[in-house]
């Protein structure tokens, strides 16, 4: 609200002292501004596929869908294969920030259920880090990589 009043006030004071002209070009700076901070954020949204691979020689698909609402927030699809089998999961929890990114989802695979966890990084249109599964009998980690399509 601060800085609502303030850039009316600041707007109002341009009009009034120095003309439209000098309200024009200040108008035009916090634009730039704005894009320029927009574009400093990296664009994550996409859908992207590419592999999982477990320390324990298996491997499978996987696929990702990450959205951003108008409003900011993310929200995050994920597949991927265990054995041949489409393996849907549930979102639990997605933390994005800069790069990085941190997603949790639960699945069930043959009557038991898991939950994954990924960390990983964007460079380039390429997403790729590491995971951590639990099971009720056992845990599994891994490495993945998804490419933007």
């Amino acid at each position: 609200m601060n800085r609502l009043v303030s850039s009316l006030l600041i707007a109002l004071a341009l009009v009034v002292v120095a003309g439209p002209s000098a309200f024009a070009a200040e108008k035009k700076k916090q634009k730039a501004e704005t894009a320029a901070a927009a574009s400093a954020q990296p664009a994550l949204a996409g859908k992207y596929a590419g592999e999982w691979k477990g320390k324990e020689e298996s491997s499978g698909a996987l696929r990702i869908n990450l959205k951003q609402d108008a409003a900011g927030a993310w929200t995050a699809e994920a597949t991927f294969t265990f054995e041949g089998n489409e393996v849907p999961a549930k979102t639990k929890s997605l933390v994005i920030v800069d790069e990085k990114v941190e997603l949790v989802f639960e699945w069930s695979v043959q009557g038991t259920t898991g939950q994954s966890k990924l960390t990983g990084e964007l460079k380039d249109n390429k997403l790729a880090g590491k995971y951590d599964s639990n099971v009720a009998e056992a845990a599994s980690s891994g490495t993945w990589s998804v490419t933007r399509s």
